[in-house]
C-alpha cells in the first residue's frame, strides 16, 4: 500500500513539473512565399507558467540578418493548462532573392528569484520572389533612341522661335523709334498762386477740417494765425512770422501800406489767437468759426484790387519823377 502511495505522489509531481516548464513556442509564417521588400508577418507564440516573465531581444537583432523587422505587436492570453500564453508578431521585409530559413528570436523565460531559461528556437523556411518573371536572369538594357523621319512640318516647328525673335525684335525696334520721334507736350507751367487765392484756399481747407468740432481749439486757433500772418507776409513783403503780435501791429501801422482799418482788424484777430494759443481763453466753438470768415474779410479788403491800385501809383510816381 505504501508503494502504491509513493507512486501515485511521483506521478503528480511529474504532471506539475511538466505543466511547469517553459516551452511549447511555434514559429508561424503567413505562406510559403513572398515578394522580395514585401512585408509579412511572422507570429511567435510560445507558453510560461505563472510567476515567468518573458525577455525578448531587441527588435533590430531579433531574427539577425536574416529579415528587416519593422515592427513588434505582443498580446497574452491564458493557457488551457495554466500559465499565459504569448503571441509576439512581428512585421518583417527580406531582401534576397532564393529559400530563407527564418529561426525564432532568442526568447528568454525569467522568474522572480532571478533564475532564466532560455526558450527553443524552432525554424521556418519561406521562398522569397524576386520582381522580374521568372525564367529572367537580368534586366534588360535600355532600347535606344528611335530614328524617325524628318517630313517638312517638322522644320517649320523648328523654325518657329527664330521667326518669333525676329518679329519681336523688329517690333522692339520700331517702338524706340516711335518713342524717339514723338514729341511729348510741353506742359503749361503752373501759374502761381496770388497771396489772396492761397489765404482764401487754406482757409476753406481749416473749415472744412474742422478742429473746431473735435475740440481741438489751440490747433484751430494756431493754423488760423499762420495763414493770416503768411498772407501779410506776401501781400506786403513784411516778417509776420517772425514778429510778435504787439511788434506787427507796429510794423503794419509804420509801413503806410495797409489801411488803417485793415490794421486794426489783423491785430485784433492775432491777439483773441493768441490768447487762445498761450493763455487758458477758450472761446466759445461758434466764434472760432467766426473767427474764419473775420480772416476771409481781411483778405478780401486787401487782395488783388488794391495791389492792383498800389501798382498804378507806383507807375505814376515813376512816370512824375522822370518829367
Amino acid at each position: 500500500m505504501t508503494r502504491r502511495l509513493m507512486a501515485f505522489a511521483a506521478l503528480i509531481l511529474a504532471a506539475s513539473a511538466a505543466c511547469a516548464a517553459d516551452g511549447d513556442v511555434t514559429l508561424t509564417l503567413p505562406t510559403e512565399s513572398v515578394m522580395i521588400g514585401e512585408p509579412f508577418t511572422a507570429t511567435v507564440e510560445f507558453t510560461l507558467p505563472q510567476g515567468r516573465e518573458p525577455a525578448l531581444p531587441d527588435k533590430v537583432t531579433a531574427f539577425g540578418d536574416d529579415a528587416e523587422v519593422r515592427s513588434v505587436e505582443q498580446s497574452t492570453s491564458d493557457a488551457p493548462g495554466g500559465g499565459r500564453r504569448y503571441s509576439i508578431a512581428y512585421s518583417l521585409v527580406l531582401w534576397e532573392v532564393g529559400e530563407k530559413t527564418l529561426t525564432s528570436p532568442a526568447i528568454t523565460s525569467r522568474a522572480a528569484d532571478g533564475g532564466s531559461v532560455e526558450l527553443e528556437r524552432p525554424q521556418s523556411k519561406m521562398t522569397v520572389r524576386g520582381i522580374l518573371p521568372e525564367g529572367t536572369e537580368e534586366i534588360r538594357d535600355l532600347r535606344g533612341p528611335r530614328e524617325m523621319p524628318l517630313r517638312w512640318h517638322h522644320y517649320v516647328i523648328a523654325a518657329l522661335p527664330v521667326l518669333a525673335l525676329i518679329a519681336l525684335v523688329v517690333l522692339l525696334v520700331r517702338w524706340v523709334r516711335a518713342r524717339r520721334g514723338a514729341r511729348l507736350p510741353e506742359e503749361a507751367p503752373a501759374v502761381p498762386l496770388t497771396p489772396a487765392e492761397e489765404a482764401l484756399l487754406a482757409l476753406d481747407e481749416l473749415e472744412r477740417e474742422d478742429l473746431v468740432g473735435q475740440e481741438r481749439i489751440k490747433e484751430h486757433y494756431v493754423q488760423l494765425s499762420w495763414i493770416v500772418r503768411n498772407y501779410i507776409e506776401r501781400r506786403w513783403d513784411l516778417p509776420a512770422l517772425e514778429e510778435t503780435t504787439g511788434m506787427l501791429a507796429q510794423t503794419l501801422s509804420a509801413s503806410g501800406r495797409v489801411p488803417d482799418e485793415a490794421v486794426s482788424a489783423i491785430v485784433a484777430l492775432l491777439r483773441h489767437a493768441d490768447l487762445a494759443k498761450f493763455a487758458k481763453h477758450r472761446p466759445e466753438a461758434a466764434v472760432a468759426r467766426e473767427d474764419i470768415e473775420r480772416a476771409r474779410e481781411i483778405v478780401r479788403s486787401t487782395s488783388w484790387r488794391e495791389e492792383v491800385a498800389e501798382d498804378a501809383a507806383a507807375e505814376v510816381e515813376v512816370a512824375s519823377a522822370a518829367e
